[in-house]
């Protein structure tokens, strides 16, 4: 299989990427190091059970019993992974998902992201 060398520009692939977290199963979480959130996908919002205008701002780990140890952590690992029960911001039922926590940089500057997903079905 051949690849095209304009699959491999970096605005292009910044673009697949973008599209490809965009349309995920799996929630993707960027936060600040304030610990709070800066941007999400929609199934991040879904999992969490709230729209992107009310989770950004609010505090990372929040919603779960972990939540404040987990992202300890992460800061001063770099990398965690873990299971956490999220207590959802529109009141249905807690849901039980498989983290995985981050540093890496966005348009240069460091961040971290988590990425989450639901250990059962919905």
């Amino acid at each position: 299989m051949t690849t095209s060398p304009s699959l491999a520009r970096p605005e292009i692939q910044a673009e697949l990427i973008s599209e490809a977290l965009g349309s995920a199963s799996v929630g993707f979480l960027v936060w600040d190091e304030n610990r709070r959130y800066i941007a999400a996908n929609a199934a991040a919002c879904e999992i969490l059970g709230t729209t992107l205008e009310e989770l950004l701002g609010r505090e990372v780990g929040a919603q779960t019993v972990e939540g404040a140890e987990a992202v300890d952590e992460a800061l001063a690992s770099g990398f965690v992974t873990g299971t956490a029960t999220v207590h959802r911001l529109d009141g249905r039922s807690p849901i039980e998902v498989f983290y995985a926590t981050f540093t890496t940089k966005a348009a240069g500057m460091p961040f971290m992201a988590t990425v989450i997903a639901p250990l059962q079905p919905a």
